[in-house]
């Protein structure tokens, strides 16, 4: 576990071991009930969005440029038959569980907590023995510190650069704290492990519309994971790394809010705005797509009728998911105008309607250039206002906020349980997917999380082999 060095002040803790305190001593029994709950749904989520982002290309493409770079591992690569090392499998699983943009979001500030911190615990915990519930606080404190530095970033008063995706910017930071907790770090080591992931803090924008863009997450959590293990052996850091003089917080704050880090911390969580996805595409567009869910649920229309189609989005919605013209799954991500008229030509808005043929179909393509949207600053993020106009005058119209997904209305279990089955079950059949799922929300009551489902993950090799003789066949 390395040294035992504590830390040493002579006046007030600075903010990287505040939130190394924090860390070190929270406790499983002290999160609220809701909290607990919560960590439990993220795993529920990640793991089935790693199994429905396993066969995209991004995830192929991953493994077949890792091919050169090393000879295997003992860790898993979710609902496919390969093995990697344990920084390799973090980073694979990472993207899988980001391929559909289908994972989660801290939509304040556009940050995905999710992915990095599931993806890296579990390669962690596939090499060393850690208990379903330690599992879990570590989960939970991986997001928070996510979410509180990402708001230290983004929300007023404080300003970041939109091009940075918040992501690889705030990610391995808490997957850094959330690891070196299972490794039992005393504070200094964990201040330290914070401050080399912010060394790698980055991110742009401009994977947006690309596979790159489920890279990001991938890396945060394979840059945490590798932090944690460096601290862990004395390899030390500026022990401020986040608040000091050229430190994150100042270089990526335009200006930043220090006081977003720590302001009630224990008391505050903010990972229970994090919202877990309804829908594979950005956050930013989930809006658009309820408002004209309720359209056509509401009314009886063809997608034919339509002649005009009018959106009010919030601001950033448009700046980061106007994409008029996609011209492939991943720009359709981020387009508020194809899933508009995905939906208003499906009547629905699954992975169906974030595929390439469903980008390139010719009535889809059609009904995009009959989208208009304006922005109306009045609207929160999480809403949005449609109206179609049919051929036969008719005007239809429908208002959301907060809509599905998001914090204010979040998925129930019920939902969420759905989203898993149907992901996996693609992957592995439903008789699995079910049993996959059982194992996901009783992890809290695991002995070892290497072992708490059988088969899907740890050492049991049941899964491994099914999927190599599908494979083969």
């Amino acid at each position: 576990m390395g040294s035992t060095h504590s830390s040493t002040h002579d006046g007030p803790l600075a903010l990287t071991a505040q939130l190394a305190r924090f860390v070190h001593q929270a406790r499983w029994q002290d999160l609220p009930a809701t909290v607990q709950h919560e960590a439990v749904r993220a795993v529920v989520n990640s793991v089935g969005c790693a199994h429905g982002g396993a066969s995209s290309p991004a995830v192929t493409h991953a493994l077949a440029g890792l091919k050169g770079l090393q000879a295997g591992g003992a860790c898993t690569v979710l609902g496919t038959p390969h093995r990697l090392d344990p920084l390799n499998a973090a980073m694979v699983n990472g993207l899988s569980i980001g391929a559909h943009a289908f994972d989660d979001a801290h939509l304040a500030t556009v940050a995905h907590p999710g992915a990095p911190g599931v993806a890296a615990l579990l390669a962690h915990a596939e090499r060393h023995r850690v208990a379903g519930t330690d599992f879990l606080l570590a989960l939970a404190l991986s997001s928070e510190l996510q979410c509180r530095l990402s708001c230290a970033l983004a929300v007023g008063p404080a300003q970041c650069e939109l091009g940075w995706y918040m992501t690889g910017v705030t990610g391995a930071v808490g997957v850094a704290a959330a690891v070196g907790k299972l490794m039992g770090l005393p504070e200094r080591q964990l201040a330290w492990a914070m401050g080399l992931a912010a060394l790698q803090a980055g991110g742009l924008r401009a994977s947006h519309g690309s596979m790159s863009s489920a890279l990001i997450p991938g890396h945060a959590g394979r840059e945490g994971l590798l932090a944690a293990h460096m601290a862990a052996a004395d390899f030390s850091c500026h022990d401020d790394a986040l608040g000091t003089t050229h430190g994150l917080l100042q270089l990526f704050g335009r200006p930043a809010n220090a006081e977003a880090l720590t302001q009630r911390l224990g008391q505050h969580w903010e990972c229970m705005n994090v919202s877990l996805k309804p829908f594979p595409a950005g956050c930013l567009t989930h809006a658009v797509i309820d408002a004209c869910l309720q359209l056509v649920r509401l009314h009886e229309f063809a997608a034919d009728d339509i002649e005009h189609v009018q959106l009010w989005v919030h601001p950033l919605a448009e700046g980061l998911t106007g994409r008029r013209q996609p011209q492939h799954s991943f720009d359709a991500q981020a387009s508020i105008y194809h899933w508009a008229a995905a939906v208003l030509r499906h009547r629905r808005a699954g992975l169906v309607e974030a595929s390439d043929a469903c980008v390139h179909e010719p009535q889809v393509v059609a009904l995009r250039t009959r989208v208009v949207a304006t922005v109306d600053e009045t609207l929160a993020l999480d809403a949005a206002r449609a109206a179609v106009t049919l051929r036969d005058g008719r005007r239809l119209e429908a208002a959301v906020g907060p809509c599905i997904g998001s914090a204010a209305r979040p998925m129930t279990d019920q939902e969420l349980d759905a989203k898993l089955l149907r992901q996996a079950g693609d992957v592995l059949g439903q008789d699995h997917a079910m049993q996959l799922s059982r194992h996901c929300w009783q992890i809290a009551e695991a002995a070892d999380v290497a072992g708490a489902a059988p088969g899907f993950w740890g050492p049991a090799p049941l899964l491994t082999t099914l999927l190599a003789n599908k494979e083969t066949r």
